[in-house]
Formats: structure tokens, C-alpha cells, sequence
């Protein structure tokens, strides 16, 4: 199953003006639903224009990059003064002010998200061009009106504001080849459903009950950038869930090693992606260092003092410390999964063997 996701783009002109774009920098993308980070960075004289992905009557949001950028520093100026916050906000500067992605536009493309919530499924576009409508922004009210609804979030959802996670140059792009006109002004009202043009192939945008089909891209050879988004280190802690393997201490051990030699990776990574890894092979071989320590304690006092010995204890204490310490690094595992997932640094006390390498992307 693919996950519907909002893509963000850098672009120097303006889509549907005939002639086709002569760049298109893949900048973030978040999957199921449209973080404020991109409203906001498209709310510098935001406008409707023609999808680059999707035929028409597909939309997509443009707005001016450095208008953008100064209207998502407005909101960072207000947010707390913590360290992670101030660290997911550093993350987002670097990739804005870096001079390989600075242009003239940020192109938002909404319609996988939009989809998910239409009830036509024979004519989605008409309700997916109201929901872009609705997140166009083009004047100081309703950019401080975005704001203030920013800061209104809980804390948990930090990540929305600044993006930490999503920063990532090798997106998914399929342009469209389809002659694209700019419309001369977009109408208040729901134009009358137009059937949808032929569909050769189909987009699936899955939900519990619910698929839309969208037409493929025409005219022009597909290209394909990259599918896969830039590390985020939840690989990395993922693989600790080897030790659940039922071969008591081998499964250690190997979830030891493997966690430690993945997160040792030198695939692209974002900031936070790399310290995760990094910290995820920290705890792997202190795992490792410490199940190989426990067992063999518990040989050495299988062998001196079993004969001694009628009770479970004190041959039974290494044994048992190893048995707290799996089910702790099984804990941390998970743990470490799910917030890397979502873009977040987990760092568990850990043997500091690695430090993080420099940014990677």
C-alpha cells in the first residue's frame, strides 16, 4: 500500500503557462495529511495553479519562496525556546537557506491528500479543488490567522510546525504531459463536475472504503527522481525486535550485531535520522556487550556452583538481569521505532561508542 503524501517543490516558473519546467527540486514531503510547515510556505502570495503531477483538473498551490520562508520564520519566532524545538527549527533552516534549494516558487501538491477525503469517487475533482481552495493564502490576515492557529497546537505536534523529518531533495515526481493552460482567475464557486478524462492506468489512493482514480501522466517520458525519502533512523531501531526471535541468547546476540552495523549506515539521512542511527547502535552493542557479559556469567556459575547450590539463586542472577535488560532493550526498541517514524531523536542511556557523522544530504 502506498502512502498518500504532500509533497513540497521547488520550482523557477510558473505551471501551466505552456512551456514545461526547467527545474523541480523535491524539498519535503509528509505522509496523510498537509503539515502547516507547507501551508505556510506557500502562503507568500499563494495561488491555484495547474498540478505538474497530475492532469487536469488536478490543482496545486504555488507561492513565492522568500515570502514563504519569512512568513514560516514569523511562526518560528514564537515558538519555544527548548532544545528540541530550537533543534527541529535549525533543521528546517538549513534545508530552506540551502543555496541548492532556494528558487523562485514552493510548489505544494495536495490532490493524494485531498482524495482521501472526496464521497464522489466517479468525479473527485470537484471536492478536491474546493479543499485547495481553502488552503490558499494570499494576504497578511489569513497568514496570521494560520499562525495563531499554529501556536494553538499541543505540543506533540511540533513536528507539523517545523517539518523536522520530512526535509528530503529526492521526492516522487511523474510530470505531467498534458498541454496546461493557467486559468485566469479561480471561481468561488464549485464548477459543474466535468467527467474525468480517460483513465490508462490507475492511481490508488487507499483508504479503509474509499479509491480514487487519477489519469497518468501523457507526452512526456515519466521521470522518476527517487522514490525513497531520506533516512529517519526508525529502520535502525526496528531491527532490535530480532531479540524477540525464540532462540533464547543467539537472537540477542544477532539483534545486538545487526542493529549495530545498520545503524552504522552511511545511506543519506536527515539530521534527526542520523543521530537516531546512531543512537540506535549505541544501544546495540551496549545490548550486545552486556547479553555476551550476563551469559556468560551464567555459565561460569552453571559450572563452579551448581553442586553447591539447591535453589534457583545466586546461579539464577546473571540470568535474570539478562532477562530485565531484553525486556528493556525490546521497550526501547519500539520505542525507538515509533518516534523516529514521526521525525523525533530518541536517545536511551547507552555505551557512547559512535557519534553522528556529518549532515549526510
Amino acid at each position: 500500500m502506498m502512502a498518500n503524501r504532500s509533497y513540497l517543490y521547488v520550482v523557477d516558473e510558473i505551471p501551466g503557462q505552456g512551456a514545461p519546467l526547467t527545474r523541480v527540486t523535491g524539498l519535503s514531503e509528509w505522509k496523510w495529511d498537509v503539515p502547516l510547515v507547507h501551508e505556510l510556505l506557500v502562503s507568500g502570495s499563494g495561488r491555484l495553479v495547474p498540478s505538474t503531477i497530475w492532469d487536469a483538473p488536478a490543482m496545486a498551490i504555488l507561492g513565492d519562496y522568500d515570502q514563504g520562508v519569512a512568513n514560516l520564520e514569523r511562526l518560528f519566532a514564537q515558538l519555544p525556546h527548548d532544545e528540541e524545538t530550537q533543534r527541529q527549527i535549525a533543521e528546517a533552516r538549513n534545508a530552506l537557506n540551502d543555496p541548492a534549494n532556494r528558487g523562485r516558487y514552493l510548489l505544494l501538491e495536495v490532490a493524494e491528500i485531498h482524495v482521501l477525503g472526496v464521497t464522489d469517487d466517479d468525479n473527485p475533482f470537484p471536492e478536491m479543488l474546493t479543499e485547495a481552495q481553502g488552503m490558499v493564502r494570499d494576504d497578511e490576515a489569513s497568514v496570521d490567522s494560520l499562525i495563531r492557529h499554529a501556536l494553538g497546537l499541543p505540543a506533540e505536534k511540533r513536528p507539523q510546525l517545523t517539518g523536522s523529518g520530512s526535509w528530503a531533495n529526492n521526492l516522487y515526481f511523474a510530470p505531467s504531459g498534458a498541454p496546461q493552460q493557467e486559468p485566469a482567475a479561480v471561481p468561488d464557486a464549485v464548477p459543474e463536475a466535468q467527467p474525468a478524462p480517460p483513465a490508462a492506468a490507475q492511481y490508488a489512493a487507499h483508504t479503509d472504503q474509499q479509491a480514487a482514480q487519477f489519469p497518468p501522466p501523457m507526452g512526456q517520458p515519466q521521470q522518476v527522481l527517487l522514490v525513497r525519502p531520506l533516512a529517519n533512523g526508525a529502520a535502525q531501531w526496528g531491527v532490535g525486535l530480532l531479540a524477540l526471535i525464540p532462540f533464547p541468547f543467539v537472537s540477542a546476540i544477532v539483534a545486538g550485531i545487526v542493529m549495530t552495523a545498520v545503524g552504522r549506515s552511511r545511506a543519506p539521512a536527515t539530521e534527526a535520522g542520523e543521530r537516531n542511527r546512531t543512537n540506535a547502535a549505541n544501544w546495540g552493542i551496549t545490548y550486545l556487550i552486556s547479553s555476551v557479559i550476563l551469559i556468560a556469567l551464567h555459565i561460569a556459575f552453571l559450572m563452579t556452583l551448581d553442586e553447591y547450590s539447591s535453589t534457583f539463586y545466586p546461579i539464577g542472577i546473571p540470568i535474570t538481569i539478562w532477562f530485565a535488560l531484553s525486556v528493556t532493550h525490546v521497550v526501547l526498541s519500539i520505542v525507538g521505532l515509533v518516534k523516529a517514524s514521526r521525525g523525533v531523536v530518541f536517545k536511551p542511556i547507552a555505551l557512547p561508542f559512535f557519534s553522528p557523522r556529518a549532515r549526510l544530504w
